[in-house]
C-alpha cells in the first residue's frame, strides 16, 4: 500500500508537470522524496506505463470518422467548412510566432529524464530492469524527436532541471545536427538494452528491440535526407548526411534480416484494406506497435468509431495519380487507364491499393449482420474533394458492440516501412541494386499483384511531381510507393519537409474530381476550379495564384515562442522569424 501511495505522488506529479507550457517554472520532479518506490522492475513498469499515453493514436471522438494525421498535406485536405488541427496553415506559411506554447513544450523530456535519473537505483536482480531503462532512453529519444522535427536545433538535456541549473535553464540551443546524434545515441542505447518484442509478455504494446530499430531507421532517414536536400541553406545541417542514410540502411535491414516480421498476405484485392481495421494486432506479423483502444480502458466517451460518414476531409485527385495502372505503367502512358475526372472511374484498371483505400459509388459502407448498406454519394460538406477514405475503416458490425465501434487499433509501427526505408535510403546513398529493390519495393508490389520494379527499364512518367530538383526515375518510383502503401499513416508532412519539396506546392491547389451534376445535386455550393473540379481550399490560401503560401527561407521550421526567447535570449529564433 506505501508504494502504491509512492506512486500516486509520482503521477500526480506527472500530471502537474505534463500541464505546464514550459521548462522554465517547474518545480522539479527530483524533490519527490520516494526511497520505497525505486526498488523492483515493477516500479519502472509503473512509471513508464504513464507515458504510453503520449504517444499519438486515435484523436477523434464520436462523428464516425477513419481519421488520418495526414490532412493538410497535397494527400488530403480539409473541407471548405472546417478549421481545424491539419497541415493546411504549415503549408500555407501562415503560422504565426506563439506568445507562448506552440509545440515548446518540455514535459515529457523533464518525466523520463526523471526516470533515468532514479532507475539505477534498483537493485533487483531482474532481467527486466535492464529492458525498461532501455524503454526510458528510447521514450527520451521519441519525445526530442517530436521537438526536433518542428524546431531543428534544441537544448540537450539529459536531467531533471532545478532552479540551480541556470546553465541549462539559460543555455543555447545545440546545432541540429548535434540533436540528430543525440537522439540516435539513445536509440543506440535503447536497442543494447531492449528484448525483441517475441521475448516480452506485452507484444506489440510496449517498446521492444524491434521497434527501437524501426525507429532508428525512421528517424536517420528523416536526419539524412533533411541534411541532404537543405544543405546550403539556413536550415542545412553539418553534413551531406550519407552517414545518417547508411544508418537508416543498417537499422532496417536488420529489421528485416531479423525475421521477426513480414508482410501479411492474402487476396491481392482484400488484403491491404483488411489490414487496417482489426480490433486487436497482438500476433500481427506485420505490426511491430500499436496502441490497443478498448471501451473497458478509455471509457463510452472516447470513441474512434470507424463506422460512419463523413470522414471530415477528401482524399486529392493529385494522391490517387501517384497509383500506377495494373500493367506498372503511369497513368499518363498506360493504355489501360480510363480517365479519372469521375469518381467511377477512379480506380478502373489501377493498383489494388488504390480501390481498397478509396471510396467509389458501390462500395460496401457497412454489413450488420444480414444488412449490407452500400455507398452512392459523398457528403461533400464535409469532404470537399468528394473522394471519401476506406483505409482503417470496421465496416462489419459486432453485434455484441453494435455499429458505434470505438476499438479499431492505431498502428504505430509496421514491416512495410523498414522496406521503403532501406529502398529510400540506399537509392539517396546511390547503392540501390535489383535486389535490394526486389527485397523492398517489390515485395510491397507482389502482395497485392502488381508487375516488378525493375532498375534500367522503368518508364519515364510526365507527371512525376516536380520537387524543385531532378531525381533519379528510381527514386521517383520510390517516393511514389511511400504514397500508395503510407497514405493516411502520417508520414507524408514529414516527407515533404525532408525533401525540401517547396517548388511542388508553392502558388497550386490539389483538387478533387470533376463536379458533376450528380454531385451538385448533393451539394451546389462546392468551390470549383476554372475546369471545373472541386477545390476546397479555393479561397482559403494566400498565396501566389491562390495557391499555397510558403517561405521556403522560413517555414519548415516553427517559431519559437516569445516568451522563451524573452526568459533566455541565448536560445535564439529559428530563421525568418526573427
Amino acid at each position: 500500500m506505501k508504494k502504491i501511495f509512492y506512486f500516486l505522488i509520482i503521477l500526480l506529479g506527472m500530471f502537474l508537470n505534463s500541464c505546464e507550457k514550459d521548462f522554465l517554472d517547474k518545480t522539479p520532479l527530483d524533490e519527490i522524496s520516494d526511497p520505497d518506490f525505486w526498488n523492483t522492475a515493477t516500479d519502472l513498469e509503473l512509471y513508464l506505463n504513464g507515458l504510453y499515453d503520449d504517444i499519438e493514436g486515435w484523436w477523434v471522438s464520436g462523428g464516425g470518422k477513419a481519421p488520418t494525421y495526414d490532412v493538410g498535406t497535397d494527400l488530403a485536405l480539409p473541407p471548405p467548412n472546417a478549421y481545424g488541427d491539419d497541415w493546411t496553415s504549415r503549408l500555407d506559411g501562415v503560422i504565426n510566432v506563439p506568445a507562448s506554447g506552440g509545440g515548446w513544450s518540455w514535459g515529457n523530456v523533464r518525466r523520463i529524464n526523471y526516470f533515468l535519473e532514479n532507475a539505477n537505483r534498483i537493485k533487483e536482480n531482474d532481467p527486466m530492469v535492464d529492458h525498461y531503462i532501455g524503454e526510458g532512453y528510447l521514450f527520451r529519444a521519441w519525445f526530442y524527436y517530436e521537438l526536433f522535427r518542428n524546431f531543428g536545433a534544441l537544448p540537450i538535456i539529459t536531467k531533471p532541471v532545478s532552479t540551480e541549473d541556470e546553465d541549462i535553464l539559460y543555455g543555447s540551443r545545440s546545432s541540429r545536427t548535434e540533436v540528430a546524434d543525440f537522439i540516435l545515441s539513445d536509440i543506440d542505447k535503447a536497442i543494447s538494452k531492449l528484448k525483441y518484442g517475441h521475448e516480452l509478455t506485452a507484444h506489440g504494446n510496449r517498446f521492444s528491440k524491434d521497434i527501437a530499430l524501426l525507429f532508428k531507421a525512421r528517424v536517420a532517414l528523416y536526419a539524412g535526407t533533411w541534411e541532404k536536400y537543405h544543405q546550403g541553406t539556413v536550415f542545412g545541417g553539418e553534413t551531406d548526411g550519407s552517414d545518417y542514410l547508411q544508418q537508416a540502411a543498417n537499422a532496417a535491414k536488420q529489421v528485416i534480416d531479423d525475421g521477426n516480421y513480414h508482410l501479411v498476405t492474402g487476396d491481392p484485392n482484400t488484403v491491404y484494406f483488411e489490414l487496417f481495421n482489426k480490433v486487436d494486432y497482438a500476433g500481427n506479423p506485420e505490426v511491430l506497435f500499436f496502441k490497443h483502444y478498448n471501451r473497458e480502458d478509455y471509457g463510452t466517451n472516447f470513441s474512434n468509431q470507424l463506422w460512419n460518414w463523413p470522414n471530415g476531409y477528401g482524399i486529392t485527385l493529385d494522391m490517387t495519380r501517384f497509383y500506377l495502372c495494373k500493367d506498372g505503367l503511369p497513368t499518363a502512358v498506360s493504355p489501360l487507364f480510363v480517365g479519372d475526372s469521375i469518381l467511377p472511374l477512379i480506380e478502373i484498371n489501377r493498383d489494388p491499393r488504390l480501390a481498397q483505400t478509396i471510396m467509389v459509388p458501390g462500395d460496401i459502407r457497412r454489413i450488420d449482420g444480414t444488412d449490407t448498406v452500400y455507398y452512392y454519394n459523398p457528403d461533400l460538406y464535409n469532404c470537399g474533394t468528394g473522394i471519401e477514405s476506406q483505409k482503417f475503416r470496421l465496416i462489419k458490425v459486432d453485434p455484441a458492440v453494435g455499429p458505434h465501434n470505438h476499438d479499431v487499433d492505431y498502428i504505430l509501427f509496421r514491416f512495410a516501412e523498414a522496406l521503403l526505408i532501406y529502398a529510400e535510403a540506399k537509392a539517396e546513398l546511390g547503392t540501390l541494386t535489383q535486389a535490394d529493390v526486389d527485397l523492398t519495393i517489390n515485395q510491397l508490389r507482389d502482395r497485392v499483384g502488381m508487375p516488378h520494379l525493375i532498375l534500367g527499364s522503368i518508364t519515364p512518367d510526365p507527371n512525376w511531381p516536380d520537387y524543385g530538383y531532378p531525381l533519379p526515375d528510381y527514386l521517383y518510383e520510390i517516393r511514389r510507393e511511400r504514397v500508395t502503401e503510407l497514405y493516411g499513416e502520417g508520414f507524408r508532412f514529414d516527407d515533404l519537409m525532408r525533401w525540401r519539396a517547396h517548388n511542388y506546392w508553392i502558388g497550386k491547389r490539389f483538387i478533387g474530381p470533376y463536379y458533376t451534376d450528380e454531385l451538385k445535386q448533393v451539394d451546389a455550393n462546392m468551390p470549383a476550379n476554372d475546369d471545373g473540379y472541386l477545390d476546397p481550399l479555393k479561397y482559403r490560401l494566400t498565396g501566389p495564384n491562390g495557391g499555397y503560401g510558403f517561405n521556403p527561407e522560413r517555414d519548415y521550421l516553427l517559431p519559437l515562442p516569445i516568451n522563451e526567447l524573452t526568459l533566455n535570449p541565448d536560445l535564439t529564433q529559428n530563421p525568418g522569424w526573427e
